[in-house]
């Protein structure tokens, strides 16, 4: 866990990320897949350039409320908001749960096409009728 974050941190982040990711329309909030525990030691590892925005958004939310200090990081930190946006959205997305509910399974590998290989979309017909039809377009003014 990154030693720079508090529990106080961690419960105004997990206020901040609900307000701007709530529970709606069969998707959890922000706090209930865990985005204010390990896996945002993890985003914060990965982009240590918005740590300082972040904190400092952090710092100017004690003792307001989510809304309160959303709206006023909005209005008056645009960065240290950017931060705290950037970090709960992908917080969010990097949770496996979130992630089988929108149907993404995440990063594949994908073996590269064989480039001699006729693809599919020739192969199963699909553009016969734009063969069939042959060439047509409109000549350029001069």
């Amino acid at each position: 866990m990154n030693s720079l974050l508090t529990s106080e941190h961690r419960m105004i982040f997990a206020g901040i990320a609900d307000f701007l990711i709530p529970n709606t329309e069969g998707m959890p909030s922000a706090s209930e897949v865990g985005v204010q525990g390990p896996i945002l030691d993890r985003v914060l590892s990965l982009r240590p350039d918005l740590s300082e925005a972040f904190f400092r958004g952090l710092a100017k939310s004690i003792g307001h409320s989510a809304a309160d200090a959303t709206n006023a990081l909005n209005s008056g930190d645009h960065e240290a908001f950017g931060a705290i946006s950037l970090v709960a959205s992908a917080a969010y997305y990097m949770v496996p749960r979130v992630r089988e509910l929108i149907g993404y399974p995440g990063q594949e590998n994908r073996p590269d096409p064989d480039p001699d290989a006729t693809p599919p979309y020739v192969a199963n017909g699909m553009l016969q009728h734009v063969i069939d039809r042959g060439p047509i377009y409109k000549p350029t003014p001069k």
